[in-house]
């Protein structure tokens, strides 16, 4: 098992890399099949640690990566930005559940109050330019927001390289929809997809990869 998810971690990384570059290349018939590409090798990581460990955890962001992978399909053009983010909603809440798996229910309330201060500003800055998207954006800030606090509560009942990484995926998950935000809202910018691809796609190897630990 370790070779085939070993020879699939370099396909991913060399999908990653070409999808970033027919992104930035603006080659978008490429761009269209490598990007769910990598999400699909991703999800076959998943799905071969979870077919050996037939943990919840496992399901869980199995479901979580399947719904990425619509959301990533949604997204390749600017059509359906709303349906790709309702996607990517469900894809968080199924990471949330699979981080509660773990140890239940985590109250860390001193990382719980740093996120919201960084929502809630981040928000603000962001309400101007919304439009017709400042309830979906809210509802969306909310959830990511919970799934940032059950991961990075987990580092609390055990601090293990395992919970380190899953606090820091959820972490560059948000970063990357930040970026998403403030390129699509309010300034577009050179490297924003570079940066948007990347962490989106460490975070939910990283997800995936972590199960293999648990």
């Amino acid at each position: 098992m370790q070779l085939i998810i070993g020879v699939l971690s370099i396909l991913v990384f060399v999908s990653v890399a070409l999808s970033i570059y027919f992104r930035h290349s603006k080659k978008t018939k490429y761009f269209a099949i490598f990007k769910p590409l990598t999400t699909i090798l991703i999800i076959s990581i998943a799905s071969i640690i979870y077919y050996n460990n037939g943990s919840q955890y496992s399901l869980l962001i199995i479901i979580g990566l399947l719904s990425s992978l619509i959301g990533d399909i949604f997204l390749i053009g600017e059509k359906h930005f709303l349906q790709g983010l309702s996607s990517f909603l469900i894809a968080h809440i199924a990471f949330t559940f699979a981080f509660i798996n773990i140890f239940g229910f985590q109250w860390n309330f001193i990382a719980l109050i740093a996120l919201l201060v960084i929502g809630i500003v981040y928000y603000k800055f962001l309400f101007k330019y919304l439009g017709k998207f400042k309830i979906p954006v809210a509802i969306y800030i909310s959830v990511i927001l919970i799934m940032n606090w059950q991961a990075i509560g987990l580092m609390q009942m055990e601090f293990s390289s395992a919970y380190i990484a899953l606090g820091i995926g959820s972490l560059l998950f948000s970063f990357s929809d930040a970026v998403i935000s403030y390129n699509k809202f309010v300034k577009e910018f050179r490297i924003a997809e570079i940066l948007i691809l990347s962490t989106y796609w460490m975070a939910i190897y990283i997800f995936a990869i972590v199960s293999f630990f648990l």
